[in-house]
């Protein structure tokens, strides 16, 4: 008898969280999808950064039956999510994350996007909206809850071109550096790797102007280069790349091969913890006051202060 395919493990459908009534999808489609989708559109506006409709679609497919089986046999078990929040029967804002267990004791997610509606914003909403995410995420693995780490991707001050710097911090009323301080504040380090988000779609290149960093490391430790190198596939594989191999895309692969020399020689990857730097840069002209030859990118500032 052939046995069926197994589709991903499962978020809560509807749960509540700090006074937001929080519902979740693992489907490209649908209500709950479609409203994350809007929110999502609006709040993000720089090309490189955006995911359409299609892709969105195309990578939560692969939550389903044969490709997922065929993928979590080469990444571990995942689960690609979306959830919207509402207060009061508004929504307040939304986000989109990839859950992985590669390791039994450990829980990595990648939160690809996180957004607070323009009419909820300054109500302390982000936080809230955070503590969803992770309330989500131990209920999709709730028996490997040892540790968990979030990664995220953030705009680098030093490495976005002066358009896209001034269109960003217009449109969302938040200058980059004060964007690194908000999650700075929450716990958030710099991982002191040479990250480059490979490209989301055909039409896009790969973008070396993010900070990758994380939450739940912990003060004073370094990442282990396996687990970079097991979260950094799966996510890549799965979200970026939509199920086509690595080799597909030398942004990732060369990256993944990195990290599989270090981690094969036990290596551990710094964390930067950039509290300190970003309490004098206030905005992108502190730069030049700060040196006289800029750094080339915020690891290289944060080694260097």
């Amino acid at each position: 008898m052939t046995r069926e395919a197994e589709s991903a493990p499962q978020p809560p459908a509807v749960f509540q969280c700090g006074g937001l009534s929080v519902q979740t999808t693992t489907k490209g489609e649908g209500v709950v999808f479609d409203r994350f989708f809007a929110g999502y559109d609006k709040a993000f506006v720089l090309p490189n950064e955006k995911e359409d409709r299609e892709g969105f679609s195309r990578c939560f497919a692969l939550n389903e039956a044969i490709e997922y089986a065929r993928l979590s046999a080469l990444y571990g078990p995942y689960c690609e999510t979306a959830l919207i929040a509402e207060e009061d029967g508004h929504d307040l804002g939304g986000a989109n994350f990839i859950a992985m267990c590669s390791d039994p004791r450990m829980v990595t997610a990648n939160l690809n996007y996180i957004y607070v509606n323009e009419a909820a914003r300054g109500r302390g909403a982000f936080s809230r909206l955070l503590g969803a995410v992770r309330q989500a995420l131990s209920g999709i693995f709730p028996g490997a809850q040892e540790r968990v780490l979030i990664f995220i991707e953030q705009n680098d001050p030093f490495r976005m071109s002066a358009e896209d710097y001034a269109r960003d911090t217009r449109f969302t009323g938040l200058d980059q550096f004060d964007r690194l301080r908000i999650w700075a504040r929450r716990g958030a380090r710099v991982v002191d790797f040479p990250y480059a988000q490979p490209p989301l779609s055909g039409d896009q290149q790969a973008d070396d102007t993010l900070v990758y960093s994380v939450l739940g490391a912990g003060e004073g430790e370094g990442l282990d280069a396996c687990t970079l190198y097991a979260h950094l596939r799966g996510f890549f594989g799965v979200s970026v790349l939509k199920g086509a191999p690595l080799e597909a895309s030398p942004a990732a692969y060369n990256q993944i091969e990195s990290l599989a020399a270090a981690c094969a020689d036990n290596e551990a990857v710094p964390l930067l913890d950039p509290s300190a730097l970003l309490a004098g840069l206030r905005h992108r002209d502190d730069i030049a006051r700060f040196w006289r030859r800029p750094p080339r990118d915020l690891r290289a500032a944060l080694r260097n202060p």
